[in-house]
């Protein structure tokens, strides 16, 4: 299965994020996904003025294990297993344990969080009271922890993860307390403050002289420090080099082939050194490296549909569960799959759109496999699947646009003219289509765009 989510990262980028869940059946462990980019021609995005090595630099890629699923009340609770795997931990396991047990609970805070914005007013109340119960548990459990003798062998590993845990709660208790004020949140929020003075932890000031860029530094290093062991290392290396390699000694050789043929042919005809067999040679050698050249073109876009750009193996603890190719390309619209097309020319903004076709199209490709026995092994969770976050830059877009505002004049009721300003914006359409097993689904994503960044990001149905 494949779990798709797009968002705006900030102006300049976008994220998408695709869950790989390996199945049980060899089938299910294999995964394809291809991103179509339709970009307005004015753009100028092209072969020549958009290689493949900067839409590369462009894309940013995080390959990390999917987070263990709990409910937020299984976490301490009775023979919990996160709370339990922490308690019982080896001292050099320990650490490691701690710091998936808080990723666990960033995980089902989250997913609590987006159930209780969800919920009608009556249901937010209880919903709210709950997870304020689970969260003090948590707390009380980590105080525990250090509390214990096992605990006081790791005290800069308890500070790291006790304020780690307290940021993610302050952050998920602010976005309810912003859909609706609760007394229980705003409770909560009071003690997070007070477990911050008490253990001489940082917090925002409003009259902060840095701007609170300390306290921001610290959290993005916390946040680093314990999610650190779900990300995997994916080191790249161009893919089907071998291959490339044999295939561009061939075309050497069939225009190697043509030479000799020209040279023996000529001198069988005129005798050896004549001036029209000198002459001959000269233009057999002359369509030799055009023959090489054009054969090189002519397999090197052949391989492009079997290889890819590049190759990277997913390991973590030294031990491999997967691997991992992506390529890029510009494709012809003739050779947009049909229901590519389809889904991408089904909703215009003006019905004149629909008698013309004028973008450039960037395709983008990824292959996954996962080792699912391997992933079982490699811990004492079993992890699902990965995750492959995605964030690309779109400043390469920006170049060749208009003014973001552009002023027209109309005449108003008393014959003045009335200067208006009217935003420029240009439009980008993603069509996401992965596959796995025997099944295939798409999305389309509208982005809207000016010369200062991205301003929307929706997904048309």
């Amino acid at each position: 299965m494949i779990e798709v989510d797009a968002r705006i990262h900030d102006r300049y980028s976008l994220e998408f994020k695709m869950g790989f869940v390996a199945g049980s059946q060899p089938e299910e462990r294999d995964f394809k996904v291809g991103m179509w980019i339709f970009v307005p021609s004015v753009l100028d995005i092209t072969p020549a003025s958009f290689t493949p090595s900067e839409f590369y630099r462009c894309v940013k890629s995080n390959i990390r294990l999917m987070t263990p699923q709990f409910r937020l009340c299984d976490i301490v609770g009775g023979k919990a297993a996160p709370l339990g795997n922490v308690i019982s931990a080896s001292d050099s396991d320990y650490e490691y344990q701690l710091k998936l047990f808080c990723a666990i609970v960033k995980s089902s805070l989250r997913a609590q969080v987006k159930v209780i914005l969800a919920a009608s007013e009556n249901e937010r109340k209880a919903l709210c009271e709950a997870l304020v119960a689970d969260i003090r548990a948590i707390f009380g459990a980590v105080d525990g922890l250090r509390a214990s003798e096992t605990g006081r062998n790791h005290t800069d590993c308890h500070d790291y993860c006790n304020e780690f845990l307290m940021n993610i709660v302050a952050q998920g208790c602010i976005k309810i307390y912003l859909a609706g004020r609760n007394s229980d949140i705003a409770a909560l929020l009071h003690e997070v403050d007070g477990r911050r003075e008490a253990g001489g932890f940082p917090k925002i000031c409003a009259g902060s002289e840095d701007g609170n860029a300390a306290f921001l530094h610290r959290r993005g290093v916390l946040k680093k420090y314990v999610e650190s062991l779900l990300y995997l290392r994916v080191p790249k290396k161009r893919d089907g080099v071998f291959a490339e390699q044999a295939y561009f000694s061939l075309a050497a050789g069939l225009a190697m082939i043509f030479a000799t043929v020209v040279a023996w042919a000529f001198q069988r005809h005129f005798g050896n050194l004549t001036w029209p067999l000198f002459i001959a040679l000269i233009i057999s050698y002359m369509l030799k490296d055009r023959i090489k050249e054009l054969m090189r073109f002519w397999f090197a876009h052949r391989l492009s549909d079997r290889y890819y750009d590049n190759r990277a193996r997913m390991s973590i603890h030294g031990t491999d569960i997967g691997v991992l190719k992506e390529a890029f390309d510009f494709i012809p619209q003739n050779r947009v799959p049909s229901d590519v097309g389809a889904l991408r020319n089904s909703s215009h903004l003006f019905t004149a759109e629909n008698h013309f076709s004028d973008e450039n199209v960037l395709l983008y490709r990824k292959k996954v496999h996962l080792d699912r026995e391997r992933m079982d092994k490699v811990s004492t969770y079993s992890f699902s699947g990965v995750n492959d976050i995605i964030r690309l830059q779109v400043r390469p877009f920006l170049r060749k646009m208009d003014d973001p505002s552009q002023t027209f004049y109309l005449l108003d009721g008393q014959d003045e003219l009335q200067a208006v300003a009217c935003s420029k914006v240009y439009h980008i359409n993603i069509v996401l289509q992965y596959r796995y097993a025997d099944v295939t689904e798409s999305k389309r994503f509208r982005l809207t765009l000016d010369r200062d960044g991205i301003n929307n990001l929706e997904e048309i149905q």
